[in-house]
């Protein structure tokens, strides 16, 4: 007994020194990452505010001191109420178009048994497309003239469409893509259902229960964290959006696609106007953080 708790008294010490030196290792192999964070991401965010307290002149920074004016304009602006509607918009057409998508593929890809190897490519491949060059691709789709998709309208004796020229229809248009599916969210979701474990699907069919049955109460429920953050990310996605419209619209028509993002660029680059951007910058910062949390805290509570 005694000699077990002098190897005890030595085996502590050192087990508390290789701790303490791997969490050393650790903190030193995050601490660059994080310095570069702090640099590129909070150090901006602090500045954009400074700047939202000023009339910010670029050539004689920073300008006259106005306080909170910037804010206040920005609620009283009425091009404003229009851009946080669109985003908002948009974000339901995502929710109804896009979202679900590469859930149902990733569950339907995942009772694939031959060439699964071959669909997960496939489905892979259309999100090494730049941003910008789908854009580009789809705004020639688009095209109300010479378009492929009026053509094919035509030729099944369907009127032509104004597509991203019309303001009812610019916001649908917009996220119809999505429609397709495919890109990472799939591979999140298949990896997700890879973890649900098999003796559930196993009893549910010792029960008769339906692929449906299977679906709502074993795969949606095991998997609900996962759709939480697809969620989350889908929600800050729709609030950030930006280089479609820019390729595809640029705002219209008559503002019927104009973004946050993209008005906080026109005030910024096109009218010089850094604080009143710099303004609208952090609100849309705080509103995204806000949604987030409050999702992040109702998919906590689900979860428990």
């Amino acid at each position: 007994m005694a000699a077990a708790q002098i190897e005890a008294t030595i085996i502590r010490p050192r087990r508390r020194g290789m701790g303490s030196r791997r969490a050393w290792i650790a903190f030193l192999f995050t601490l660059p990452a994080f310095i570069a964070f702090i640099l590129f991401k909070y150090y901006p965010m602090a500045q954009a505010f400074y700047m939202s307290l000023f009339n910010y002149k670029v050539a004689d920074p920073p300008g006259i001191f106005v306080g909170l004016s910037n804010y206040i304009h920005a609620f009283k602006d009425p091009l404003n109420a229009k851009v946080w509607s669109n985003n908002i918009i948009l974000f339901l057409w995502n929710l109804a178009l896009g979202f679900w998508v590469p859930l149902v593929q990733a569950i339907l890809l995942d009772e694939v048994s031959r060439l699964k190897t071959f669909y997960r490519v496939a489905y892979l491949l259309p999100s090494i497309i730049p941003t910008v060059a789908s854009a580009v691709i789809w705004k020639w789709i688009y095209n109300p003239d010479w378009g492929l998709l009026n053509n094919v309208f035509e030729r099944v004796g369907l009127p032509p469409q104004g597509w991203l020229n019309a303001p009812n229809q610019v916001k649908f248009s917009l996220m119809l893509p999505l429609l397709l599916g495919g890109g990472l969210s799939i591979f999140i979701y298949l990896s997700a259902l890879q973890g649900v474990p098999l003796h559930l699907y196993e009893s549910a069919d010792l029960d008769g229960a339906s692929i449906w049955a299977k679906v709502r109460y074993i795969t949606i429920p095991s998997i609900l964290p996962i759709i939480g953050l697809q969620f989350i990310l889908t929600l800050t996605g729709a609030f950030q959006i930006f280089d479609q419209i820019y390729i595809m619209t640029l705002g219209g028509p008559a503002d019927a696609s104009r973004v946050i993002a993209l008005n906080i660029y026109y005030y910024a680059f096109e009218r010089i106007q850094m604080g009143y951007a710099s303004a609208m910058s952090i609100l849309l910062f705080l509103v995204t953080f806000v949604l987030v949390a409050i999702q992040l805290r109702l998919t906590r509570g689900e979860a428990q």
